[in-house]
């Protein structure tokens, strides 16, 4: 791949996880992690770690793929059936009395259902409306597709949910329901401190740090607030909050890690990045490995929230907010309508900084113009930059300077 400078991921070594890949970014990732070459370069002692968390992810499948087959044998069917489709599922903006009411509790308990014993969600699924039946599938998405994953909001959103209805006196299922979900985000965490898109595993870019769609991003807001006591977290007992203290630490380091410098200069990040090297990497064919002008937002946005920030946080605030002041884009320029405001592009390509954009076929375009198949169906602009520029960052400015 032609690069117009050598570019360095993260604001400090990898440390262990640094193999010989380690510094280039990279396409489309296939197979599956534990036959990756970077894995299968590490040393021995490094690898350990790893071939731990590989092992977890084998054993959980194995222990689903044993239950549904018993489900199957128990309502005497030959194959387990589908879920349906559904909308991805969100927390609703309801008050603390309607969690405690009668239709808040009937959702808790088809979502309850729909747990998979992994202890995590699937996406865009319809479980609030009916219970899971016995021997239906965890999603409509083939056997085993995102069962479980934190995309689109899943897991997470069903964990807080679950955590309102408990602090509303909604039940030890719902306190269960929701530890259950915590323990699988805590058992799905790399040992390089991110979050795959999906565990167990499933291969590809399924299997790597995923900052897209603000997946890896949301389960680090929802640890923190745990840590934290916050509502609707100040139920939780110590030693939970520890655990999710001490994951928080390493997703903070990861995404340090992963902030990509080109030419020595300190940018943003990719959509998605390898898990041991966290080197950018692509994810379906359209999404290129990157700079992120959308994802890195909340990113930014996360890093700006902790408390007392260390020298390397501010760093890669400042550098990421000095990224998104040079590379708004011009919408006219690029032939696209903007409803008033700057714009970014999604994804800008690493070294020239130039918009990015691409169809099903993978091919780079540099002119939106190009795009035919995904043009009206993927988010390739974003105005919201601008809120972190102009609101986001002063006010994080003048919290630091009153400390």
């Amino acid at each position: 791949m032609k690069r117009r400078g050598f570019i360095r991921l993260g604001l400090g070594l990898l440390g262990a996880w640094a193999p010989a890949a380690w510094g280039r970014e990279i396409g489309p990732v296939h197979g599956r992690l534990k036959w990756d070459p970077a894995n299968l370069a590490l040393p021995p002692g490094e690898r350990a770690p790893w071939a731990q968390w590989l092992a977890r992810s084998d054993r959980l499948r194995q222990e689903e793929t044993a239950i549904m087959a018993q489900e199957v044998a128990r309502a005497k069917r030959r194959r387990a059936s589908q879920a349906r489709e559904g909308s991805s599922f969100s927390v609703p903006a309801k008050s603390e009395a309607w969690f405690g009411g009668a239709e808040a509790r009937r959702i808790a308990e088809a979502l309850l259902t729909w747990q998979a014993p992994c202890g995590g969600w699937t996406k865009n699924t319809a479980m609030t409306r009916h219970p899971r039946a016995l021997a239906q599938r965890w999603s409509p998405w083939g056997e085993w597709g995102y069962v479980a994953t934190i995309d689109n909001g899943a897991t997470t959103s069903q964990i807080e949910f679950l955590a309102r209805v408990y602090r509303a006196g909604g039940g030890a299922a719902c306190r269960d329901g929701a530890e259950r979900g915590l323990r699988y985000l805590l058992k799905a965490q790399m040992p390089s401190g991110g979050w795959p898109q999906v565990f167990p595993l499933q291969g590809t870019y399924h299997d790597h740090i995923t900052f897209n769609d603000n997946a890896m991003t949301h389960v680090l807001i929802q640890l923190r607030n745990l840590k934290n006591g916050r509502v609707p977290w100040d139920w939780t007992d110590p030693a939970l909050r520890a655990e999710c203290a001490a994951a928080v630490t390493r997703g903070i380091d990861c995404v340090l890690r992963c902030q990509v410098r080109v030419e020595g200069q300190a940018t943003v990040w990719c959509a998605q990045h390898h898990a041991i090297t966290a080197v950018p990497v692509g994810g379906r064919a359209y999404e290129l490995a990157s700079l992120s002008g959308g994802e890195s937002v909340e990113i930014a946005r996360f890093l700006m929230a902790l408390g007392a920030p260390s020298a390397a946080v501010q760093q890669a605030v400042e550098s990421a907010v000095a990224w998104f002041r040079r590379s708004a884009v011009d919408p006219a320029a690029l032939g696209i309508k903007a409803d008033g405001g700057p714009q970014w592009a999604r994804f800008y390509e690493i070294g020239s900084n130039r918009p990015l954009f691409s169809d099903p076929d993978g091919r780079k375009r540099f002119s939106f113009s190009e795009v035919k198949a995904k043009r009206g169906s993927y988010a390739w602009f974003t105005g919201a930059p601008a809120l972190l520029l102009n609101r986001d960052f002063p006010q994080w400015q003048r919290r630091l300077a009153a400390d």
